[in-house]
């Protein structure tokens, strides 16, 4: 009972663990950030967004497990609106990337191991290989999987009256 226990727990923490691991790459300028009452809106496409509303104050990357739910995603795009100051984000697109291989395993759960460091993680052989608790590195026999990572390329934007309020204040009087 207490294995079946621990194994339980050790599966949801690295389930909680994966989740929490993403990245955001981001260039572009940076605004007095927004409360987290603020709401930030997200189009799907720049057709969608409404003409001359918004300035572009940069573009990023949103990168992560693809396990990572949709809901965590937007909330993420959104904290990170706020913390740059934006009002809104514009997802250009959204895909998957193949960031490593994992054995098949034959039990319920098969976590993805260190093969993360890696990203193309296949030798010059073309063999997809992982490091071991030792530091060697071990090549992957049987079947393997793909493990993938979520990508979305955004647009940050600000409400060209605000984008245009804070830019006066940022310019030296002469």
């Amino acid at each position: 009972m207490k294995t079946v226990l621990l194994k339980n727990t050790a599966a949801l923490l690295l389930l909680v663990f994966l989740a929490g691991c993403m990245n955001f790459d981001y260039v572009g300028q940076s605004f007095t950030p927004k409360s987290e009452s603020a709401v930030v809106n997200i189009f799907n496409g720049r057709e969608k967004l409404p003409a001359d509303k918004y300035r572009i104050i940069g573009r990023g990357t949103l990168t992560g497990p693809l396990s990572t739910d949709e809901y965590d995603r937007l909330a993420e795009l959104r904290s990170l609106a706020r913390k740059h100051g934006a009002d809104a984000v514009c997802i250009l697109s959204a895909g998957t990337k193949a960031v490593g291989y994992y054995p098949q395993s034959k039990g319920a759960f098969a976590p993805p191991l260190s093969s993360s460091a890696n990203v193309d993680n296949l030798n010059s052989r073309g063999e997809a290989w992982q490091m071991d608790s030792f530091g060697q590195v071990q090549t992957l026999t049987g079947r393997e999987k793909v493990r993938y990572d979520f990508v979305l390329r955004i647009l940050l934007l600000k409400d060209t009256a605000d984008f245009n309020a804070e830019m006066k204040e940022r310019t030296p009087i002469l």
